[in-house]
């Protein structure tokens, strides 16, 4: 078979990707513009791909292709229904980066509790040699423990970074469209007033597009923190960066974009290098061990599909 990697650059330049080459022929592409992945999936057989966008108009183009590795669990970049009318098989890799993501939210919401860079700038720019004094507390910040955690989406990322929530001390609420027994499930609205904390990584879709919104920004409280570990769109990224200028809300990170990389007119680049703001290129997902995991089971649905097998199709 002839596999083609077309956006390699999003997979990291450390990534070996000889394993692929026990399934044929291997061609790989930095980047494919719109143009140039429509020339590239012509005669591909398989093909792996990130952050590319496969919709219709590409399927016109692909007579050959009889696979879709999604290197990544969500998929909301395929056009499913297309692909399955097509008999194209589509495969994600489900949990692959579940402790990386957990890590980057952990480290996100730390840096924003604690003010770590701006502790690290004030001995890195001499100001410590220069004041004098043994120690800095300003900016003020809190433990964690008794603090109120709450965590919007349950998934395996979402237990990860309870379980750590709650290591340091924190009480958990969690927002669910199922209720789990034992776990403190409250509504949308009860999450965002009681949270001192909040961390998304729920899915999108159409119950959570916009679900953090200027209305539920509103209902947090004021030195609240907000992390985006989601996806992009499941906040009003105007009404966030309106909040963080209003010093309507404690701080802010996010490592997703409706639009990835964003461009010069995101209201985020009006917040952006604010020591209450962390603003990171979707890396959340990408340690080196989960990337990895990521190939390794990339090559098992390549496998189990040659062997007539349905591992992590999601077209059935």
């Amino acid at each position: 078979m002839l596999v083609k990697v077309l956006d390699r650059s999003s997979l990291g330049d450390d990534l070996c990707l000889d394993k692929l080459s026990a399934f044929g022929k291997v061609e790989v592409y930095d980047r494919s513009d719109r143009g140039e992945l429509k020339e590239r999936i012509r005669d591909a057989e398989v093909i792996v791909i990130n952050k590319l966008h496969i919709d219709k108009e590409i399927l016109d183009e692909a007579d050959k292709l009889r696979i879709v590795c999604v290197f990544a669990t969500g998929y909301d970049n395929i056009d499913l229904a297309e692909c399955r009318r097509r008999g194209i098989a589509v495969c994600n890799v489900p949990g692959y980066s579940t402790d990386s993501v957990a890590l980057f939210t952990v480290s996100t919401v730390l840096n924003l509790v604690t003010h770590l860079g701006v502790y690290s700038e004030y001995v890195s720019n001499g100001s410590y040699t220069r004041s004098g004094v043994a120690n800095l507390l300003v900016p003020p910040y809190n433990e964690l423990r008794g603090k109120t955690w709450g965590i919007v989406g349950y998934g395996n990322i979402g237990k990860a970074v309870g379980r750590v929530a709650e290591a340091f001390g924190c009480c958990v609420l969690v927002n669910k469209r199922t209720a789990v027994e034992g776990i403190g499930c409250v509504d949308i609205d009860t999450l965002c007033k009681e949270s001192d904390i909040i961390t998304l990584h729920c899915p999108l879709n159409d119950e959570t597009r916009g679900l953090i919104s200027k209305s539920r920004l509103s209902l947090m409280k004021r030195d609240a923190i907000l992390v985006n570990e989601a996806r992009g769109a499941v906040v009003d990224s105007d009404a966030v960066a309106d909040a963080i200028l209003a010093g309507k809300l404690g701080g802010f990170g996010s490592d997703v974009y409706e639009q990835e990389p964003f461009d010069e007119k995101h209201p985020y680049n009006k917040i952006m290098g604010r020591e209450n703001v962390i603003l990171t290129p979707h890396a959340a997902w990408g340690a080196y061990e989960a990337r990895c995991r990521c190939l390794d089971i990339i090559c098992d649905n390549i496998r189990s599909f040659v062997n007539g097998g349905s591992l992590n199709r999601v077209d059935v």
